[in-house]
């Protein structure tokens, strides 16, 4: 990955308030902003929940439909 490529990552993270930077000098520090990563969590723990409900409805069709078949 290229450095511009890597910067335009790091800012998007930032303008979303997901990590904050500093720079001294050459160098830049990054740091997560723990809050806003929890609202992602959350968001991402409800979504697993959602689709483990569609994927296990969907393995129930399929197995009913392969005893169905072999009856």
């Amino acid at each position: 990955m290229t450095l511009p490529s890597f910067m335009k990552h790091v800012r998007m993270l930032e303008s979303n308030g997901l990590i904050h930077t500093a720079k001294s000098g050459r160098v830049r520090t990054c740091e997560l902003n723990r809050e806003r990563f929890e609202v992602v969590e959350d968001w991402l723990a409800q979504q697993r929940g959602v689709w483990e409900q569609r994927t296990d409805r969907l393995e129930r069709f399929v197995t009913r439909s392969k005893e169905k078949d072999t009856t």
